[in-house]
């Protein structure tokens, strides 16, 4: 069955490729722990997440939760709130819960069926105000007796930690991860019996280590989400090319792999799309020299600026003058050892976190991936074509 084009977009269960085995694998710790998966962006955490949602093993009842957008913990309690009345089966456990105040219990009880799920959250967080730590976790501790285990997956945790802590400052921040942390536990080192599928960034741990709490997610086994195999890779290709036509020799084939290594989905996905919009080059056979054409106009052209956007905004913390140093260096030098980095010493300490944060991504493991970048973001900026 052929694959739809959907760079940027999320995969249906369907839709995934290649990761079977790292699915099979998180069930199965599932049993014991609860989850962290880590990866660069655009490495296809969500993707295995909806997976994780949308087609959920016996005994499991999930309840999703994306979490980038907010920047205080009473609308995390709200949010959670809300995605928990979303499940009928749920909400008629959280109306026997006791010693909530009344005015929410005759919220939940009178009007919650009739309520839009983003007007939900913004009446809660005006119910729960101050007490939301005490509302939240007398409603997540009834999710105990569910016959079910309820299976609570948050995406972009990091993210939301990091928000906090700029809005409310490091202390906020460390109050919600204990508070988090007393959620999962029911004693030291004892799992309560629903379960926590967490997605972000590998920044975490440097989040964490700023916060000086490197043990509020200890509870938390780590899964990472990584490149495909070569053997996913061609499949997810084929899959792509049967749907819209393309045909490639076995040489431009290679030449595609070699030029997106690691064989990331969404760069896959996102190079189809390239070559998808050359009309002369429909139904024909690519050769090499068709699919690096396309790869030097259009992936390294201002075109697909954007789609770095993010990788260059995790420079930033280098300042204008390092950030330019940095790509200028990325196109030029053979080896990762020349990049353009301030020395430790001169950098500061958000300079430092950002260059870690940079070295662990797997696109850093690629120099070839960072030399591409380096020269899309030199490209000059378009005059009148209305590219990005």
């Amino acid at each position: 069955m052929a694959t739809r084009s959907i760079a940027g977009g999320v995969p249906e269960p369907d839709e995934l490729f290649g990761r079977e085995h790292v699915i099979n694998y998180i069930w199965e710790q599932l049993a014991g722990n609860n989850i962290f998966l880590v990866a660069p962006r655009r490495f296809g955490k969500t993707g295995v997440m909806g997976h994780l949602l949308k087609r959920p093993r016996g005994g499991h009842l999930p309840v999703y939760l994306e979490v980038e957008e907010l920047h205080d913990s009473e609308r995390f309690g709200a949010a959670l709130i809300a995605a928990l009345l979303e499940q009928s089966t749920l909400r008629t456990m959280v109306t026997r819960a006791k010693g909530l105040p009344g005015a929410l219990m005759d919220f939940i009880s009178n009007r919650i069926q009739h309520i839009k799920t983003e007007v939900v959250e913004i009446e809660l967080r005006d119910l729960v105000k101050d007490s939301w730590e005490s509302v939240t976790r007398a409603l997540i501790l009834e999710m105990e007796k569910a016959d079910e285990t309820v299976l609570f997956i948050i995406d972009e945790f990091p993210q939301f930690i990091e928000n906090v802590a700029r809005k409310h400052g490091d202390e906020t921040a460390r109050a919600f991860l204990q508070w988090f942390r007393s959620l999962r536990m029911r004693q030291k080192d004892v799992l309560r019996r629903y379960r926590f599928v967490l997605g972000g960034s590998t920044s975490i741990d440097m989040i964490l280590r700023r916060l000086d709490v490197p043990d509020k997610l200890n509870d938390f086994f780590r899964v990472p989400i990584e490149a495909l195999t070569p053997e996913a890779a061609e499949d997810l290709l084929a899959s792509l090319s049967s749907g819209y036509n393309l045909r490639f020799s076995n040489e431009a084939r290679k030449a595609l792999f070699d030029l997106i290594s690691p064989s990331v989905p969404y760069f896959l996905q996102w190079f189809v799309s390239q070559l998808r919009m050359e009309e002369n080059l429909k139904g024909k056979e690519l050769r090499v020299e068709d699919v690096t054409d396309v790869y030097q106009r259009r992936v390294l052209g201002p075109t697909c600026r954007a789609y770095f956007d993010y990788y260059r905004s995790a420079s930033s913390g280098m300042g204008n003058r390092g950030n330019g140093r940095l790509w200028r260096s990325c196109r030029r030098s053979p080896t990762p050892r020349r990049a353009g980095y301030r020395t430790a010493s001169s950098m500061t300490s958000t300079a430092r976190r950002e260059r870690k944060m940079l070295r662990a991504s797997s696109l850093t493991r690629s120099w070839r991936t960072w030399k591409r970048i380096g020269m899309c973001f030199s490209t000059p900026e378009p005059t009148s074509t209305g590219f990005c």
